[in-house]
């Protein structure tokens, strides 16, 4: 399929279940934010269901659940939480639901090195956390002013997730999961998070995509404080070329928005808005510049503090990206902050 076409599919209203395939039930997921829903999946499992990401770790959350599970699951449990990965609105309810159903979690090993990252924030780590973090912003060129209300949010951010609980299994790269009789290969992804699960169904020609493939909007790309020179932007496009394999007539299931067909369109149209983004970052580093100097300078609107938080680590993600394939250069400037130019 060669373009990107919306599922013929009703949205289904908060706390209803849609179904999308098989034995495979759509529920939409309320957001406090600007991007105010996350999709959630249940996988009929003959006896039980199987649950994949769990949305924010809060009250209007819990609600949803306990009138899912009480209304719609016809008496049959939840036996498996699958998380796609450990951004905060997939996993922030997962704790909190495996508990209160007994089910075990499964994620991806670099996911779970992620999720214990929020312990940190207000465990006994959590001035070695700070310390690294206000390291990693100021060298973005961020003022203290920022960098304090950046730190605030990451303890908000923290609150919204649930301790993970006791019995947890790894998903791994190439791995199949029956699930009702069909098998879900495990689809591992770097670059939006650590290591991204996807499920691809051939049987049902269905991938459960997170938020690797979304069908208008591009998953936030960045740097994180706890690997400041890591590539991210090069895994994330290396993943996208990887997923071209799969069928072009694939029914797409994304974390966001609705589901889509055109997955091959979309994946063209994903790796090249980068290399667009890319160049452009390349040209506007003919004199030197600080990261939030090039985010003033790509994002020409009012920022959040949150916003600016994501638009700095995307743009460092870019600039890596471009360091390594040698078309900028890097130093430090007399305040210990970073300055990226074209090479001499």
């Amino acid at each position: 399929m060669n373009a990107i076409v919306t599922a013929d599919y009703s949205v289904p209203e908060s706390g209803q279940l849609q179904e999308v395939a098989p034995g495979v039930l759509w529920l939409r997921m309320p957001l406090p934010f600007e991007l105010d829903h996350i999709n959630l999946y249940l996988l009929d499992d003959l006896d039980g269901w199987v649950v994949v990401d769990c949305g924010l770790g809060n009250a209007d959350t819990r609600a949803v659940w306990e009138k899912v599970i009480a209304r719609f699951l016809q008496g049959r449990p939840i036996k498996k939480v699958i998380l796609t990965h450990a951004h905060v609105d997939h996993i922030g309810a997962a704790g909190w639901l495996c508990h209160y159903t007994g089910a075990p979690l499964w994620i991806t090993a670099g996911e779970q090195v992620t999720a214990e990252e929020y312990a940190q924030l207000s465990g006994v780590n959590a001035d070695t956390f700070s310390v690294q973090a206000n390291s990693f912003l100021h060298r973005l060129g961020m003022d203290e002013q920022q960098t304090a209300g950046i730190m605030g949010i990451f303890t908000g951010i923290s609150s919204l997730v649930h301790p993970l609980p006791g019995s947890i299994y790894e998903l791994k790269e190439g791995m199949s999961v029956e699930i009702g009789n069909v098998q879900w290969q495990v689809i591992v992804s770097e670059g939006h998070s650590e290591a991204h699960a996807c499920l691809y169904s051939e049987a049902l020609g269905v991938l459960i995509s997170g938020d690797q493939v979304l069908p208008r909007i591009s998953s936030n790309v960045s740097v994180r404080a706890a690997k400041p020179d890591a590539n991210p932007m090069l895994a994330w496009i290396q993943s996208l070329e990887g997923l071209k394999t799969l069928p072009a007539d694939t029914l797409v299931l994304p974390a966001h928005e609705r589901p889509f067909y055109g997955l091959h369109a979309r994946l063209a149209e994903l790796i090249e808005e980068h290399m667009e983004t890319l160049i452009r970052v390349e040209a506007l580093c003919s004199e030197p510049l600080t990261v939030m100097q090039l985010v003033g300078l790509i994002y020409q609107r009012k920022l959040t503090l949150f916003d600016q938080l994501l638009a700095g680590g995307e743009c460092l993600a870019n600039l890596h990206y471009l360091l390594a394939q040698k078309r900028l250069q890097c130093c430090y400037d007399i305040n210990d902050v970073l300055v990226f130019s074209q090479p001499d």
